[in-house]
């Protein structure tokens, strides 16, 4: 009997080890199996790590599912929120899920910033995409929105709200004011712009298209359309008056108004004739050669003149054809046309007074006009000039409209760029801030093309340079004092 009890003891202890064995077992498993499920992301004290199936934790970048995360190098800790990368590069990863953020993203205060569809990278400055241009503040990323943007250069762009994007072409606002954008650039048009094959005025400051009556400040008047802009050219009727307006856009009664040749050999008719062509003739290689006996300034001239903009070149039109020596005048196609308009009453007399600018004074001596005064006679003279000497050397020649109480003296003549214009000289010491300096830009800055073409309103010293022929009183009088007046009060008559 004890050895009954004694066996039962002991088959009772091993089997009570069996059943510790096999719960042990079962317990280690389960907790491998448990194990074994913790991959992915994982949580751990606040702490969002990514677990590969090895049970690592993973670090670096992690593409998922078309998400891509981003976990330190060092400790695995998923990347959350704003990120800078060595190269300065910034990246934006959503706060719960921490995934990087590409495309346009809107914050609470509504701001709009743009991330790199592939890398993730935050864009500053200038951004393409489709086709349209936006800016975007550095170094925030924010989307410039509703705004107008001059940059260093003084270019004005405007950027719609909510499509952010850069405005091109023409935009009106809600008041009805209307702004034009260049379609390439969006630079927004100040002044006068040309827009298929119309002409515009937008305020310099801003940008705004001008409607109805615009005055400069030179007094000059013009008229754009109420409703399109468009400035008017030619004859039109406003408010049921007539009015016509020059091919710049000037009304026509707005021209500077110069006295009209009489036809009679006088000093004052001389310099009036001298005066036509100004703001009407570009200078051209050659030019008035072929005029030399026409009365009056050429259609042709005033034409090319309209025809063309600041870029004119007069090297363009140089190979002497007789097609382009009719569009303006050289210097001494000018001097002979002016001598012209005063020597002869019709068009078509003789063969003009047109020569080479060297030889003007001996060939205006050989007809009787006048007397050669040199370098040498006008300084002994402390260089007095008389309204109507023209001057002249080899490489150039000029008409003298008057001088002023500093020596300096207001001349007449056709040069390049321009053409046809009024200039001042310096002194003759040199001094720049001269009396007929003031004058010339006085008076040119009332003629349409001022603005438009290279005019110099002052001069080489010309006192100083080459002869000058004096007509002589029989040949041109001076009922009118002008020998006696200077040049300030010889311009004053002259536009009054």
């Amino acid at each position: 009997m004890q050895n009954v009890c004694k066996r039962f003891r002991i088959w009772g202890l091993l089997l009570l080890v069996a059943i510790f064995a096999a719960g042990l077992t079962s317990y280690f498993t389960t907790i491998r199996a448990e194990a074994a499920k913790k991959t992915g992301f994982q949580t751990i004290n606040g702490k969002t790590y990514y677990i590969d199936a090895d049970g690592s934790k993973h670090k670096g970048w992690l593409e998922l599912n078309g998400k891509r995360y981003y976990f330190n190098t060092k400790t695995g800790v998923q990347q959350k929120g704003w990120m800078q990368d060595a190269k300065g590069n910034k990246r934006y990863f959503t706060s719960n899920a921490g995934a990087m953020v590409t495309g346009w993203i809107e914050n609470s205060k509504g701001q709009s910033r743009y991330f790199d569809t592939k890398t993730g990278i935050m864009k500053t400055k200038w951004l393409t995409l489709n086709g349209k241009k936006y800016y975007l503040y550095n170094p925030s990323g924010v989307a410039a929105e509703g705004v107008f943007l001059t940059d260093s250069k003084g270019d004005t762009r405007y950027f719609y709200n909510n499509t952010l994007y850069m405005a091109t072409g023409w935009l009106e606002n809600s008041k009805g004011e209307k702004r034009y954008f260049d379609p390439s650039t969006g630079a927004m048009s100040k002044g006068f712009d040309e827009i298929g094959g119309k002409t515009y005025y937008f305020y310099s400051g801003s940008g705004k298209m001008a409607t109805g009556w615009l005055t400069n400040s030179s007094g000059q008047k013009r008229y754009f359309d109420p409703e399109t802009g468009e400035m008017y050219t030619g004859i039109h009727t406003i408010d049921g008056v007539s009015y016509t307006f020059g091919s710049g856009g000037v009304l026509q009664a707005d021209r500077p108004g110069t006295a009209t040749p009489t036809g009679t050999k006088t000093i004052k008719n001389y310099l009036a004739g001298a005066l036509e062509p100004v703001g009407q003739a570009l200078y051209v290689w050659g030019g008035g050669w072929t005029d030399s006996t026409r009365k009056g300034v050429s259609p042709i001239w005033q034409d090319w003149y309209a025809s063309q903009n600041s870029s004119y070149d007069y090297n363009n039109y140089r190979d002497l054809s007789i097609a382009n020596r009719q569009k303006g005048l050289d210097c001494s196609g000018f001097v002979g046309w002016a001598a012209y308009q005063v020597m002869q009453t019709k068009s078509g007399v003789g063969s003009g007074y047109t020569v080479v600018s060297g030889s003007v004074g001996s060939y205006y001596k050989s007809l009787g006009w006048g007397s050669i005064v040199t370098q040498a006679k006008l300084a002994s003279t402390d260089y007095k000039l008389y309204p109507g000497d023209v001057g002249y050397n080899d490489g150039h020649t000029w008409i003298v409209l008057g001088q002023c109480s500093d020596g300096s003296a207001v001349i007449v003549h056709s040069t390049p760029q321009a053409g046809c214009q009024i200039s001042g000289t310096p002194t003759p010491s040199g001094n720049y801030s001269s009396e007929a300096i003031a004058l010339a830009q006085q008076y040119m800055s009332k003629y349409e093309g001022y603005t438009k073409y290279d005019y110099h309103t002052s001069s080489g010293n010309y006192i100083r340079q080459g002869n000058f022929l004096r007509w002589n009183n029989s040949t041109l009088s001076d009922p009118d004092g002008y020998r006696n007046m200077t040049a300030a009060q010889i311009l004053a008559d002259l536009f009054s």
